[in-house]
């Protein structure tokens, strides 16, 4: 081999490992202490994510400090004061939350874009390598297609053929520790990119608390103005408003109870199998959303120290189509004008459904209908038909009962 040719294979060699070592900070035994070599650029995103976490704990100090006393208020008697204070407890403490996703959001996407420019500079990294590495490898398999014999004649002395053969197994040994090294690499790389998945998936689910916070705080505000609107912030009112909403809620659960009661009495009287024939129907959600803004005892209901929260609410607009959860008969339809409409349907198993705040009932007593099939208009828009006196927007009351019991609808919902 010639001195050209032998010089060329360490100048490559020499390129190869100074440029992984400068370049992969996985392979840099001795770091920076000083900020001086680091990617600026890195060091202004690193610098936003240290504000975006100091901003977030402080809205979380806040959260939780208006948690504590919307918690102490419900120790508290119940009156108009301590309602309507607890009411903008809990805006302002929603305002909080909306403006603690908006941080949030701002911090992922910061470390979105970390992570991403951090990818890249991985993958531009691993193609420089693979390029020079190419090349190296080429130079070294044109070289060891001479067999010893050649290196042994091209030499002067046998000493100059035993270095050359012992620099290219040491190489060859080099080489084998590079591409080791890259493979580091790559592996970093891998986790960078599953990182990535995590903090765009933590980011969707941002989002999505984002938009709940935003139509917690529509219905908090709405039953706010509800309130005020009843009462016009009078005690006396607002104690007469309790009696009357206690007394209709008792007189609704006693009806819809003691109709179902009958109407099961009577198919079974009649010898009607219809029921028992779906018997095992799995439930349909009624409304296109599945969007459950209150839930099934909720202890965040704006109305729940008047009473049990006995259903989910499912956010749909005002005057959505609304299906019947499984096949059954009619046992109950209520317009009752402004006040609160609702349809109660029995099915097979035990089981009946109960749609609230109803804004139109297509539907009669006794009919039977099968799943799927429109019973009715969604609504409790304040001040509309069958929203009722307390309502905290557009949305459908949802009753599951069993044996007249109601429980949670979501056990039985897909």
């Amino acid at each position: 081999m010639s001195i050209k040719t032998k010089n060329k294979i360490i100048n490559i060699f020499v390129l190869v490992i100074c440029g992984v070592l400068a370049s992969n900070p996985y392979l840099v035994v001795a770091q920076q202490d000083s900020a001086t070599g680091k990617d600026p650029e890195v060091q202004d995103i690193a610098q936003q994510i240290k504000k975006q976490q100091e901003a977030i704990e402080d809205l979380q100090e806040k959260i939780s400090s208006y948690e504590k006393k919307i918690q102490s208020k419900r120790n508290e008697a119940l009156s108009i004061k301590n309602q309507l204070e607890d009411l903008s407890d809990n805006i302002s403490q929603t305002k909080l939350e909306i403006e603690l996703s908006h941080e949030e959001i701002k911090g992922t996407e910061l470390k979105i874009a970390s992570t991403e420019k951090t990818i890249k500079e991985k993958e531009d990294e691993i193609l420089s390598q693979k390029e020079k590495i190419s090349e190296f490898i080429r130079i070294l398999y044109k070289t060891n297609q001479k067999n010893s014999i050649e290196i042994l004649l091209s030499n002067d002395a046998f000493s100059e053929f035993f270095d050359q053969t012992k620099h290219l197994e040491t190489v060859e040994g080099d080489l084998a520790g590079i591409l080791k090294k890259l493979n580091i690499v790559k592996d970093n790389l891998d986790k960078e990119k599953i990182k990535l998945s995590a903090e765009l998936s933590d980011l969707k689910t941002l989002k999505e608390t984002l938009t709940s916070n935003q139509i917690s705080l529509e219905e908090k505000v709405t039953a706010k103005n509800v309130i005020l609107e009843a009462t016009e912030a009078d005690e006396a009112k607002f104690q007469a408003l309790l009696v009357q909403v206690r007394a209709e809620q008792a007189q609704i659960n006693s009806e819809i109870v003691s109709l179902e009661k009958a109407l099961r009495a009577k198919l079974e009287k009649s010898g009607d199998k219809t029921l028992s024939d779906s018997s095992g129907q799995a439930f349909i959600w009624p409304v296109p959303s599945k969007y459950v803004t209150s839930g099934f005892h909720d202890p965040d209901y704006p109305f729940r120290r008047y009473f049990e929260h006995p259903a989910i609410d499912i956010r749909a607009k005002q005057g959505t189509s609304i299906k019947a959860v499984a096949s059954g008969y009619v046992s109950k339809t209520r317009d009752a004008g402004l006040g609160y409409s609702y349809i109660s349907i029995i099915h097979a198993d035990g089981l009946s459904s109960v749609y609230g705040h109803v804004s139109c009932i297509l539907v009669s007593e006794d009919e039977y209908v099968v799943q799927g099939q429109v019973i009715g208009c969604s609504g409790g828009t304040p001040g509309t038909p069958g929203a009722g006196n307390l309502t905290t927007g557009p949305h459908l009351h949802l009753e599951v009962r069993l044996n007249g019991i109601p429980v949670n609808p979501l056990n039985y919902l897909p």
